[in-house]
């Protein structure tokens, strides 16, 4: 008896966490922390001619414009340029290769940008050498 008690308390505490939850993640407007989102929210801005001074970050990422799919990534910034350096196995990495369309958000600001291959892994100093360097650079 009591074993089904627990089960019961337990599956009730699940479906009302489970809509807050679902509600969260849909209204974000992107991804959320490590858990991939969909499409950006933002307001649109044109893309600076220059990012500044060498600086690191964290942007938001949206591939495969057809069904949006975004993830927070690294950047770098170098010489007032953007970059960013996917690891082998990511499945961002795979829909950049398949399209270099993609959106970027920082400070709420949406960004529609192509990725550039800037280096293969071990090509470029000062990356980590395994990964595959992208520049992002106005469409």
């Amino acid at each position: 008896m009591e074993r089904s008690r627990r089960r019961a308390a337990a599956a009730l505490l699940a479906t009302l966490l489970a809509a807050p939850l679902a509600t969260l993640l849909a209204g974000c407007g992107g991804p959320l922390l490590a858990i991939p989102g969909g499409a950006l929210a933002g307001e649109p801005a044109a893309v600076p001619a220059s990012w500044g001074a060498s600086h690191t970050g964290v942007l938001e990422l949206e591939t495969r414009p057809g069904d949006p799919y975004s993830v927070q990534v690294n950047y770098v910034v170098r010489d007032g340029r953007l970059y960013v350096d996917p690891a082998d196995g990511r499945r961002w990495l795979e829909h950049l290769r398949a399209s270099p369309l993609v959106r970027v958000r920082i400070d709420g600001r949406v960004y529609a940008m192509r990725a550039v291959l800037a280096g293969r892994p071990g090509e470029l100093a000062g990356f980590d050498e395994d990964r595959w360097i992208y520049e992002l650079v106005a469409r």
